[in-house]
């Protein structure tokens, strides 16, 4: 039953990325909707996905946190003044159990880097001119009741800088809807980015190590620590 579930999630995500290929999007981003999908899913995937919906269930109940419903609506850039729910300060990664980048996402969640106190770098789905990996403004409590930010333990302010300009060298690439393809350098999904931002310094953060990394394995490693 879960196998169905999931693989009908997956093929509702290809439907809705056909879909949206459809509509007019900026010029800019024409050759950034070309989304190729493996034709079969690696061995394991499943246990992946399982594992990821049970650590997040987990997670809201220990810090009995009620789900919230993702706000899908375009937001302002550098933000002036600092916006109400800023969180966090740069590197820094923000998470939420029960929001969503991508209505197809197995596992529940979402996951961003801070830029600073004003914006965000997220990855989002299913959001046509607004798909794929965007600034957005740092009002990630005021979205996410349930929000909270992490920080990678030890990393130097240098450090921090440059994983954010990794994730500044992927905006506008488009949304990754083959979950099971973290290794991907051309797209996306929100997770990904930032394990990806800091994984090219040399810094894990699938706690892991699986085909997949989900918002909630960015939180559960060594490496991170609640702020």
């Amino acid at each position: 039953m879960y196998k169905m579930k999931i693989m009908l999630s997956l093929a509702l995500a290809v439907s809705f990325l056909a879909t949206n290929q459809q509509n007019n999007v900026k010029a800019e981003e024409v050759n950034d909707q070309n989304i190729e999908f493996k034709s079969t899913i690696p061995e394991g995937y499943y246990d992946e996905v399982l594992e990821g919906q049970k650590d997040t269930a987990e997670y809201i109940k220990n810090m009995q946190l009620e789900n919230q419903k993702l706000t899908n609506s375009d937001v302002e850039t550098f933000a002036v003044p600092i916006p109400d729910g800023s969180m966090g300060n740069t590197g820094d990664i923000l998470y939420t159990p029960s929001g969503f980048s991508s209505t197809s996402l197995p596992v529940g969640g979402h996951a961003a880097i801070v830029v600073d106190r004003y914006s965000t770098i997220e990855a989002m789905g299913l959001r046509q001119d607004t798909d794929g990996v965007r600034y957005w403004t740092n009002n990630f409590k005021e979205r996410y009741k349930d929000a909270r930010a992490y920080t990678v333990i030890g990393a130097t302010a240098s450090q921090k800088q440059s994983a954010v300009n990794n994730a500044k060298y992927e905006l506008y690439d488009p949304y990754n809807y083959s979950f099971y393809e973290k290794t991907r350098t051309d797209a996306f999904y929100c997770s990904q980015l930032v394990w990806r931002a800091w994984y090219d310094l040399g810094v894990e953060l699938d706690y892991n190590g699986g085909t997949a990394v989900w918002p909630i394995d960015l939180t559960k490693g060594s490496k991170v620590k609640a702020i």
